[in-house]
Formats: structure tokens, C-alpha cells, sequence
């Protein structure tokens, strides 16, 4: 389906927090792994249908109003979002300069978007406010896409500086809870002391994007949704039962390797780089869940394929589980800020090295799961929440709308993909057809 360009920018602005940040918290040192990070902006839009046709530009209007209003209250909170990060200084100073906020007209209807593929992906860069990190640069911007239907497409790019996914859908969340409830009602609320329990060092290595950008791939997407799984865990007795996620995950490998196998004439090597949270206690040092920074590490689950390796579904599911258990229990042997620095480091080098070598199909596999991906701001959930990464390939998985399964954004290229998608355990096990009454009258 191709998207037009119909988008028209009425307004840029900058929001502020509804109250000043006192000038004691100007100062906001990053920790090391923030250091350690590249300068990226991850960007989401969520689609939100018109909630009465008949009013529908008053609506609008009400929804830009009370998005702005609960921005500048929730920016109290999460302060230095709404800063400049100092890099020569490696903090953000919170200066209340503001998010950037942008007011779009939309002619046409929402379901285009909606239901956009990979083949408009590349248009999506429309709907959402492109941000590169620089020392003018706000930390979050915002697109507020209005379109004639009455239909909302609200568009977030942020910095990934501070902000890894669990903080991201804590900010969203919280955001979210203040316009549909008020601020009191917001049961997180976020930690900037990070570099006490991790402080800068005077100097760190960089790593590079995972995965890394390759010019020659023509990125296809698609998404999957995961439903009733129980019946396909392995009926044996596992050391420990697997989650939905490695389930999910595993459905996912199994597929890619034989698709590669169909593609080179034999079974190669594979890896799944997947990204853990150190917080959940799994660290030795006092890092508690509400600590905002970029607290993730891969974790690297191999498959050497020998004479007798074959691809089923419950040895993939034990991989998984047994080397994630594993990954999990080494983030909580470092007892000192230096130690867990480098046995992070260390998981980001070997994962790149992974890459790199290229003598392995390796693909990244992020989860938020469990965390809240579908933010009501008072007129209900998204109907479709739009990952707009479409440069590499990679794996993102978040809960369904209805919180009954799991929705898989996969990103492959799109040689791989048009085998991927025909693969019979990821015909019988998901659905590509979105529920026909939340796209109706869109």
C-alpha cells in the first residue's frame, strides 16, 4: 500500500516542564553505559482512530490541547528530557529548554497508515520528527499527526542517550496515565542517580549499531501476532519451563534457519543476539527498577549445526532458555561498578564480533514484553503501534493490544522474508490479519 505525502506542519514549539527543575538537579551526570552508547534516536508512532466523526475537528483540537498540557506535566518528572546533552561534559544539563512539539494536518484518513508495509515504510518519515544528537538538540521530539478523519497518529523520537526501551514505555506509560487520569495518578516514577552506582569513565570504547547497517539489503517487514503457544511448548521435562518470549523466539529461529538452509544448500551456524534487562535484581549492585539509563546487555545463544543437528522446536526452545539463563546468572557475579561495565562491554564486543565475522546468520531479538506498548491517553488504546526502524534486520517483540499474545515486528531482507512468511510453523502458529473492527470506519 502506498502512502502519499499529505502531511502539513502547522506549528513547531517547545513544551516545558509544568515546573521548573530546581538548579540543584541542572547538572545530570550519565552513567557509563549511557556513555558507552551511540548517539541514536528510536522513533514510534502510535495510530489512535477518531473517537466522534461528527466532531471530529473539535476533537482534534481537544486531543492536541490535552497532549501538550500532560506532556508539560510529565516532563516535570522525567526533567531532563527536556535538557541538552553536554557531550564534552558527558551530562545533560536540564535547562528547561523543552521537548520539541509539532502540529501536522493529515489530508486523507488514518487506515493507510495503519495498514502501511514494508513497501511504504520508507515514507513513514513524514509522520515522525527525525532528530540527530547534537548540543541543540532536544532529547525528545513529538509529531502530532492530525488527519480529516478525526484520527490522532502521535509520533515520538527520543533520545536513545538515557532511554532504553523499559524507560521508553515507562515515559509513555506515565505520559499516557497523566492526560487520561491526571499526574498523581502515575504510579512510576524514575530515578536519574544511575552514575552513582555506575559513574562516567574518562574513557570508553563505542560500540557500533546491532545490528550494523548493510546498504546492499532491501528491508521487507511485517508483522506476526503469536497466539496460544501452550500447546506447542515441549511436552518433556526442561530444567526450567520456557517463557512465551523464548517460545515466540524459537518459533522465529527455527524458521530463519530453514530458510537459510533452502538458501545456501546446507545447514549454517546461527545466532540470535538477544538484549537482556540488568535490572529485576539480577545485578550484585544496588540497581533498582526505577533507575532510568541504558541498563541492557546481549546476551549470544549459538547454534553449530554437526552430521546429526537437526532443527526442532523444543531443541531451539532449550538453547534458548538454558544460555539466557546463563547470560543471566554473569550479570549478577560483577560486585563493582568497573566489573559490570566490562562484562557488559565484553557482551557488546562478542555480539559485534558475531556480526562481523559473518560466519553465522545472526539476527537481534529485542522484547518488551510485560512492559506497557500501548499508552491510552483517554481515548482508548492505538488500534497500531509502528516501530519505524526499517534500515537492518532485526526482531522486536511486544505484547498484543488485547495483552493475549505477542506481537512480532520482524524486519528481514526481503528475499528472506518472502520464504519466512510461507514457513508452515509460522503459518500455523500467527496471524497477519489484524482485527477487522478495530480498522473499521478508519
Amino acid at each position: 500500500m502506498q502512502l502519499q505525502n499529505p502531511v502539513q506542519i502547522l506549528s513547531k514549539k517547545l513544551i516545558k516542564p509544568a515546573t521548573p527543575t530546581p538548579h540543584h538537579l541542572h547538572k545530570f551526570k550519565i552513567s557509563s553505559l549511557d556513555q558507552f552508547n551511540p548517539p541514536l534516536y528510536v522513533s514510534y508512532i502510535f495510530c489512535y482512530p477518531a473517537i466522534d466523526k461528527d466532531h471530529a475537528k473539535a476533537k482534534i483540537l481537544e486531543r492536541n490541547t490535552q497532549l501538550q498540557r500532560s506532556l508539560s506535566q510529565v516532563l516535570a518528572l522525567y526533567y531532563p528530557l527536556a535538557g541538552r546533552y553536554v557531550k564534552e561534559n558527558l551530562l545533560i544539563h536540564c535547562n528547561d529548554l523543552g521537548v520539541e512539539y509539532i502540529e501536522a494536518k493529515v489530508s486523507g484518513r488514518l487506515s493507510p497508515l495503519v495498514q502501511a508495509d514494508a513497501d511504504s515504510c520508507w515514507q513513514l518519515k513524514h509522520f515522525i520528527p527525525v532528530q540527530f544528537e547534537s548540543p541543540s538538540s532536544p532529547l525528545l521530539a513529538v509529531q502530532c499527526n492530525m488527519f480529516e478523519c478525526g484520527g490522532v497518529a502521535i509520533a515520538l523520537s527520543i533520545s536513545h542517550r538515557i532511554v532504553d526501551g523499559f524507560v521508553f514505555s515507562k515515559f509513555i506509560d506515565s505520559w499516557a496515565t497523566t492526560s487520561r487520569a491526571g499526574i498523581d495518578k502515575v504510579c512510576h516514577h524514575p530515578n536519574f542517580k544511575l552514575a552513582s552506582v555506575l559513574p562516567t569513565m574518562e574513557m570508553v570504547p563505542e560500540i557500533m549499531c546491532l545490528p550494523p547497517f548493510n546498504p546492499q539489503l532491501k528491508i521487507a517487514s511485517k508483522t506476526f501476532v503469536f497466539k496460544n503457544l501452550e500447546a506447542s511448548r515441549p511436552k518433556e521435562v526442561l530444567k526450567r519451563q520456557p517463557s512465551q518470549v523464548q517460545m515466540v523466539t524459537a518459533v522465529i529461529w527455527k524458521a530463519l534457519m530453514k530458510v537459510s538452509q533452502v538458501r545456501n544448500g546446507k545447514l549454517r551456524p546461527s545466532v540470535i543476539i538477544h538484549m537482556l534487562n540488568l535490572r529485576r535484581g539480577r545485578t550484585a549492585l544496588p540497581i533498582s527498577d526505577d533507575y532510568c539509563g541504558n541498563l541492557i546487555r546481549p546476551a549470544i545463544i549459538r547454534f553449530t549445526p554437526d552430521k546429526e543437528s537437526r532443527v526442532e522446536l523444543r531443541n531451539m526452545v532449550s538453547l534458548l532458555s538454558n544460555e539466557i539463563n546463563f547470560a543471566v546468572n554473569e550479570c549478577a557475579k560483577p560486585q563493582t561498578s568497573d566489573d559490570l561495565f566490562y562484562m557488559v562491554y565484553n557482551a557488546w564486543k562478542n555480539a559485534v564480533e558475531v556480526f562481523s565475522r559473518g560466519e553465522a546468520d545472526a539476527y537481534c531479538v529485542t522484547s518488551l514484553c510485560g512492559m506497557p506498548s500501548y499508552p491510552d491517553f483517554g481515548w482508548e488504546k492505538p488500534v497500531r503501534v509502528i516501530h519505524t526502524q526499517s534500515l537492518v534486520e532485526m526482531i522486536l517483540l511486544q505484547d498484543t493490544r488485547d495483552g493475549d499474545g505477542i506481537e512480532a515486528l520482524i524486519y528481514l531482507d526481503e528475499n528472506v522474508m518472502s520464504l519466512f512468511e510461507q514457513d508452515p510453523d509460522i503459518i500455523a502458529f500467527t496471524s497477519q490479519n489484524r482485527s477487522k473492527h478495530l480498522l473499521s470506519g478508519l
